[in-house]
């Protein structure tokens, strides 16, 4: 399966989708103006690696701000990965924020809610 990335900007986030690597990453800031289309080849290749992940998976974010479109979006990207969990394969999150950025905790939390994979928070200093 060939490797997803995009490199990030001021306005995208960098993304590694990596199966023979075994890297999962969203970092950065998510601002597009037209989130659904730029988030829709990350979920189908998320929808693909379904069909045959690795035996194990952590998919890490490391945002520093996201608009309410990108919001929505990195639920759908979660969603996708609960549904692999849900077929028994063990997925984990990792939520990674700047100790002094509450915002970003506060959303990872509030995502944590509503994900029925283990999330875990996890802080950083810059």
């Amino acid at each position: 399966m060939e490797p997803l990335k995009v490199n990030g900007t001021s306005q995208y986030p960098t993304i590694t989708l990596d199966k023979d690597a075994g890297v999962f990453e969203f970092k950065g800031n998510s601002l597009p103006e037209d989130a659904k289309s730029f988030f829709e080849p990350i979920i189908t290749w998320i929808e693909e690696y379904a069909k045959s992940p690795n035996p194990e998976t952590v998919v890490r974010f490391k945002m520093i701000y996201y608009n309410t479109p990108s919001s929505k979006m990195l639920f759908q990207v979660l969603k996708r990965f609960e549904r692999i969990a849900q077929d028994g394969h063990k997925i984990s999150i990792v939520w990674m924020y700047n100790e002094d950025d509450i915002d970003i905790k506060d959303a990872g939390k509030e995502l944590s809610n509503h994900i029925k994979i283990p999330f875990k928070l996890e802080s950083y200093k810059e």
